[in-house]
């Protein structure tokens, strides 16, 4: 749920409100990287987010019905993410979006999201994949197939 204000500017049919998402890259034992997709550093929430550019890219269905994971294309322009995630050698990479609206960089619209990052590539861009960091805490299949709830398959 985003917040009333939030809501109220995105019905305009014209607002002032910048809608930004800040990232956190981070690895066990080592300092955090903390960007948002910005022309100038933002503070939220007591933490200083630089500026970057980066995209994260929705799953899309192929044509053979197979899905291809969420990715976030990450700027390389200065080398520190590639640096950070090179010292990370068989190590876990978490990656933590939030989305915030620049005139109240403090509240938290949507998020934190965390995910784990994957398959990564390192050029002119440093490209992931994006797992859901919550998967193992989830039940599956949600459901409980018993012969109550599902007497066809018994």
């Amino acid at each position: 749920m985003i917040s009333e204000s939030a809501r109220k500017e995105l019905q305009k049919e014209e607002t002032a409100a910048v809608f930004l998402h800040t990232a956190e890259i981070a690895v066990e034992g080592m300092q955090s990287l903390y960007f948002v997709d910005n022309t100038e550093a933002v503070v939220s929430g007591g933490t200083t987010y630089q500026p970057c550019a980066f995209t994260v890219v929705l799953p899309e269905q192929n044509e053979d019905g197979s899905v291809s994971p969420c990715r976030i294309i990450i700027d390389n322009t200065d080398r520190k993410i590639a640096e950070l995630i090179k010292r990370a050698l068989n190590k876990q990479i978490v990656c933590t979006i939030s989305l915030i609206v620049a005139q109240t960089p403090d509240v938290i619209e949507r998020g934190p999201l965390k995910f784990i990052l994957r398959n990564i590539t390192i050029q002119d861009t440093v490209s992931a994949e994006l797992y859901d960091f919550y998967i193992y805490d989830r039940k599956i299949p949600e459901g409980v197939y018993n012969p109550q709830n599902f007497p066809g398959l018994f």
